[in-house]
């Protein structure tokens, strides 16, 4: 029998209230539409090999941690590691937030790194999605662990993205056609695009007097790994951010790790630490961190939990977590699909979380984007995978 775990805890309030309303959503998402930007990746999802018996068989190195010791260990000298693949396929955050929302039906306008002059051969469209390309894509190599995931990247056609670029390949007035028509409005990884600040002033300046119904849109963004982000980038970042809310409400999305370095940007916010160190200071994080913010919607996100916080509330719904996840790489761009998305369909904020998290538990039991009858199936027996340690769906 599961019980609250903390006083901002509503997973058993919110499962029952979002059960009630699955069927109105499901009509409600087939009339939304999304415009994404701006990057793209050739991800290489690679697992490693541990031991090997013979050509077909072997056993995977199933922890970080023993990669990390394994990496120690033969410091000063060299090792060779064996890797598999897994499966190759076009992400970043763009491209996967793209297939999370078009398998629910939902129309993009998707402007990314998707190959110049011609479209990569990893790329591939879908139905109800118009790609517009702006540069090559990035290359991912991605390894993949039971407790997280090591991507290593090259960004160089990613770093290059700015206004002037953007400008040449998608004119203004259909820049600003396309967010005219867009319900959600979705950016990411901030912290791997050094532009992108840029590009939102020009959005300010150039864009948003033009459009005339921002109120009705949501503006939200992945923070992505900010440690290589000076303090002061940061603290641009939450300016402008508040700039664009007061006129479109914004969702931030940051994981656990991203929302501690947070903590240590806010001068007014004592530092709270990692979660595996302190879990419970993650219980109120996001409402101390959006006491000072003040945006529309902050959400922080774990294989364990999620919180959403409003500038007057805090919620905290538990994740169905598994310890043997089978694709990890793209995870967080499942779970706020489902959050923007719930948020822009008139879910309440602890519902919309709760449909993210159900979109990331899915794809990492499957590495496939969920239809609604998968979400419906999964939010039926939420709590089963809750109580249990199932790394299977369905």
């Amino acid at each position: 029998m599961y019980r609250k775990l903390n006083d901002y805890d509503v997973t058993l309030k919110t499962l029952d209230s979002i059960t009630k309303k699955l069927e109105s959503v499901q009509t409600t998402v087939v009339k939304k539409s999304c415009f994404l930007g701006f990057d793209g990746y050739v991800d290489s999802l690679y697992s490693l090999v541990q031991s090997r018996m013979n050509a077909k068989k072997w056993t995977r190195m199933e922890s970080m941690k023993s990669f990390g010791e394994l990496l120690i260990e033969v410091a000063g000298s060299s090792a060779n590691i064996e890797r598999v693949l897994k499966k190759r396929i076009f992400g970043g955050f763009a491209p996967n937030t793209c297939r999370a929302l078009n398998a629910f039906g939902t129309k993009i306008y998707l402007i990314a790194a998707l190959g110049h002059p011609k479209l990569n051969e990893f790329y591939y469209q879908l139905p109800e999605v118009e790609s517009i390309s702006i540069s090559n894509p990035g290359q991912t190599l991605g390894l993949e662990f039971d407790d997280g995931k090591v991507m290593i990247t090259d960004f160089t056609p990613i770093l290059n993205i700015d206004w002037k670029m953007l400008m040449d390949n998608v004119k203004l007035g259909k820049l600003i056609k396309i967010i005219e028509a867009s319900d959600i409005m979705g950016f990411g990884h901030w912290a791997l695009i050094p532009n992108l600040n840029d590009i939102w002033q020009h959005f300010l300046d150039e864009l948003f007097p033009s459009i005339s119904n921002l109120k009705e849109k949501i503006f939200f963004v992945d923070i992505a790994d900010i440690r290589k982000r000076s303090r002061q980038d940061l603290l641009d970042l939450i300016k402008i951010l508040q700039k664009i809310d007061q006129l479109v409400p914004v969702m931030l999305s940051a994981n656990d790790l991203e929302a501690h370095f947070l903590s240590k940007v806010l001068d007014n916010v004592k530092t709270f630490a990692p979660y595996r160190e302190n879990s419970t200071d993650y219980i109120d994080g996001g409402k101390r961190l959006n006491t000072e913010m003040k945006l529309s919607y902050l959400v922080i996100h774990s294989p364990h939990f999620a919180t959403i916080s409003t500038v007057e509330e805090h919620y905290w719904i538990t994740e169905g977590f598994t310890s043997k996840p089978k694709f990890t790489v793209g995870a967080g761009d499942y779970f706020h699909s489902g959050t923007v998305l719930g948020l822009s369909c008139g879910l309440t904020p602890p519902e919309a979380i709760l449909m993210g998290n159900a979109l990331t538990a899915i794809f990492v039991r499957t590495g496939n984007s969920p239809n609604f009858n998968q979400l419906s199936q999964f939010v039926s027996r939420y709590m089963e995978f809750i109580d249990n340690d199932n790394p299977n769906f369905p």
